[in-house]
């Protein structure tokens, strides 16, 4: 199968020597080329390099545009602050955009419009600058609009989505000797993993045994169980309790994944009887980013701007898909595999509940249903479609998109004085607590903050800021504003003018903050039993407002034990499987800290050795 794909590359080599294109860098190829097609616009540059600044989602964009006489020869990122693995990621795409065009009328990135206008911005000053007028640039440069003959391709395995689920699937079943073509939607690869914070859940792995850790898939089974409320299939659940030790010890090790993680023990949690979750380096984006480049390395191709629009399905057996090039090539890939990782369908509102679809949304905005889509055309069956993700800790952004602080929340309450309280001032909570019980405190709430004093914000921030929740630059920002924007982050000398701030009762903050400081004091909290740490010091005080968002669904494909997709008779679709939150089932109504990244890395690992003829699981 390789040798088709290297007759296939080596044709198209052949195709650029005959057009004169070989032997040129890329983005002269597209500069050159795309001058002379678009020789009745005339630009006039003076030559030379040329820098400009924009506003991006998380700060300024600075760029480098480098120009000839009459063409746009390169353009360099000097300064960013975007998203890893969402903006930053999308602005190679952007410059390759603007180079093959010649034009400043080119389409924002999915899910990263932000850096997209501010990396335009950028280009465009820096356009100013050259003396040239940006606006003879910003004539759409539309090719052909013939119909393009459909390209067949042939693989053993196709997988459907570059999450973390897909990109581990393909991995695998690479290192299984199957070749591999892996098709992506989005300008670029991660989807909701490369947002995450990456924390994997890893029972019977080789690391949490070397520290002594006494779990069983049994006490997994049960804590998540019971964390989700008994909504989860028992047979996926079970799955995953059983291998997700193994699939961590392949991620890790140097013949596997070779990704790395930080290999500190770790411990219980509200949600996990015992300490079971590892965390990479450089959070989910980290994960994204090294098994795209084991990929790569290996010579598989992600074809990215090519969404999956149908299943191609053989006298009942799924055979390969159809899909769709972003230069409207139709694709006809036939594979004896396929494998489902298009994510969840939490940013189609129409297929959410109600009371959810009003929350803010903090997941991928790939996140259309497409797999589910695809495959229930086909009759595939589906089970927990009502069930959503809602979290707490989290804030809304001025876009109004959720953004989680989790990691801040937890830092901060484990270490230092801290609360969490209610618009009128007062302690609801267990602020350790689960999800569940923080969820349903705040439900009754008109509005809920963190107060914190200096310490305890010095500790959530920096937190959050590590864990690219915001930057500093946007934080700054926020602390101006001092509560009169969105997200809410106000601060005061004394609590009394927090309260103030807040429009919260006179004197119930005060005397909140004093209860809780005399639990500290006597080592009991009698209100709520959590475990108090230090008291809350003198001022200046702060405040963040917390709200609940969504992320994810977890409801999906039902799947059986190695990874195939079940009919609505409950039988597996030949050729058919699912990996990552396209998977319904798995956490019941609600995910524990670490379950669904875990699941994403252990599904996805599970599929690739199922698509391959590999054992999966043997109960």
């Amino acid at each position: 199968m390789r040798r088709i794909r290297s007759v296939l590359a080596g044709l198209l080599a052949a195709a650029m020597l005959l057009s004169g294109c070989a032997g040129q860098p890329a983005s002269s190829q597209a500069a050159s080329s795309q001058a002379e097609s678009n020789s009745a616009i005339a630009v006039e540059f003076t030559p030379g390099s040329y820098e400009g600044t924009g506003k991006g989602y998380a700060g300024d964009i600075k760029v480098s545009v480098t120009v000839d006489q009459n063409s746009i020869t390169g353009i360099e990122v000097l300064e960013q602050n975007e998203t890893e693995g969402v903006g930053g990621a999308a602005l190679p795409t952007l410059v390759d955009r603007v180079l093959d065009t010649q034009s400043l009328a080119i389409d924002a990135v999915a899910g990263a419009t932000y850096t997209s206008q501010g990396f335009l911005e950028a280009v465009t000053q820096a356009i100013e600058a050259t003396g040239a007028d940006p606006a003879s640039l910003s004539q759409s440069q539309s090719g052909s609009q013939e119909p393009k003959e459909t390209v067949s391709l042939t693989t053993d395995v196709v997988v459907v989505g570059a999450g973390g689920a897909g990109l581990a699937a393909a991995l695998t079943a690479v290192q299984g000797g199957a070749d591999v073509i892996v098709l992506e939607k989005m300008a670029m690869v991660g989807g909701a993993s490369a947002m995450a914070g990456g924390g994997t859940n890893a029972t019977g792995s080789q690391w949490q045994q070397e520290y002594g850790i006494e779990d069983s898939s049994e006490a997994y089974f049960m804590d998540i169980m019971k964390n989700g409320h008994y909504y989860s299939d028992a047979r996926t659940l079970w799955l995953y309790a059983n291998t997700q030790g193994a699939a961590f010890d392949w991620l890790v090790a140097e013949d596997g994944a070779a990704l790395p993680y930080n290999n500190t023990q770790p411990g219980p949690s509200a949600e996990h009887t015992y300490g079971r979750t590892f965390s990479p380096q450089g959070g989910g984006a980290g994960v994204v980013n090294g098994l795209e480049s084991a990929l790569e390395n290996l010579g598989i191709e992600i074809m990215l701007e090519t969404p999956a629009q149908e299943l191609i399905v053989t006298n009942g057996v799924v055979t390969g898909v159809k899909a769709l090039g972003s230069d409207g090539t139709p694709y006809e890939i036939t594979a004896e595999s396929v494998i489902l990782a298009t994510g969840g369908y939490g940013a189609d509102t129409d297929m959410l509940p109600e009371e959810v679809s009003v929350l803010p949304y903090a997941g991928a905005v790939s996140a259309t249903g497409d797999g589910l889509k695809m495959a229930t055309a086909i009759g595939a069956d589906a089970i927990n479609l009502d069930k959503v993700n809602i979290q707490p800790h989290s804030i809304i952004l001025p876009d109004g998109r959720g953004q989680h602080t989790f990691q801040g929340c937890l830092a901060m309450y484990n270490k230092t004085g801290s609360v969490l309280v209610s618009d009128q001032g007062v302690r609801f909570v267990n602020e350790q607590g689960t999800a569940n019980t923080i969820i349903a405190g705040m439900r009754q709430n008109e509005s809920s903050y963190l107060i914190m004093d200096a310490a305890s914000f010095e500790t959530y921030t920096q937190t959050c800021i590590a864990s690219h929740n915001y930057t500093q630059e946007q934080l700054d920002q926020w602390l101006e504003a001092n509560g009169t924007s969105t997200p809410v982050f106000a601060h005061a000398e004394t609590l009394e003018d927090l309260a103030a701030i807040l429009d919260m009762p006179a004197g119930a903050l005060t005397e909140t903050v004093e209860r809780y400081n005399g639990f500290v004091a006597a080592g009991e909290d009698s209100d709520f039993g959590r475990k108090v740490t230090a008291p809350m010091g003198e001022g200046p005080y702060y405040a963040v407002e917390m709200n609940l968002r969504y992320y994810a669904t977890l409801g999906g494909l039902h799947i059986n034990d190695t990874m195939q997709v079940l009919d609505t008779n409950g039988q597996p679709i030949p050729g058919l499987y699912a990996a990552g939150e396209v998977v319904g089932g798995v956490v019941g109504d609600i995910y524990a800290t670490g379950s669904l990244f875990g699941w994403a890395m252990t599904s996805g690992h599970n599929a690739g050795l199922a698509a391959t003829g590999q054992t999966v699981f043997e109960d």
